[in-house]
């Protein structure tokens, strides 16, 4: 079994309010606040969450990759010829980087906190 698993997706936004709003009267949805930056979805049938931080916000939503050795998937990814676009960095509830694969997809690589 691999220690690699997709169990997150990420949606970009310039306003968090505006998205939360949106998902919410479209679908349903709640929310979880991390501050002004980041809401984790709940209800939408897959970890999701809705970024607008400048530092990390794509312009396409990102798959989010978990793992359990985030230094061993950040050399894995690179020797597979990928390349870090935000090197690892903590986050509430655990650590991450991102990166962008040789066809052009970005995506991300977490770790729990411990």
């Amino acid at each position: 079994m691999s220690d690699y698993t997709i169990d997150y997706l990420e949606f970009p936004s310039a306003d968090n309010g505006k998205s939360r709003d949106f998902f919410g009267k479209a679908f349903g949805w709640t929310f979880i606040h991390y501050g002004d930056t980041y809401d984790e979805i709940a209800g939408a049938g897959i970890g999701t969450g809705i970024n607008a931080d400048p530092d990390d916000r794509s312009s396409a939503p990102i798959a989010v990759i978990r793992t359990t050795d985030i230094e061993r998937a950040e050399r894995d990814v690179v020797a597979a010829g990928g390349v870090i676009t935000r090197k690892p960095y903590d986050f509430p509830g655990g650590r991450r980087f991102y990166f962008r694969e040789p066809g052009g997809a970005e995506l991300a690589v977490y770790r729990t906190a411990e």
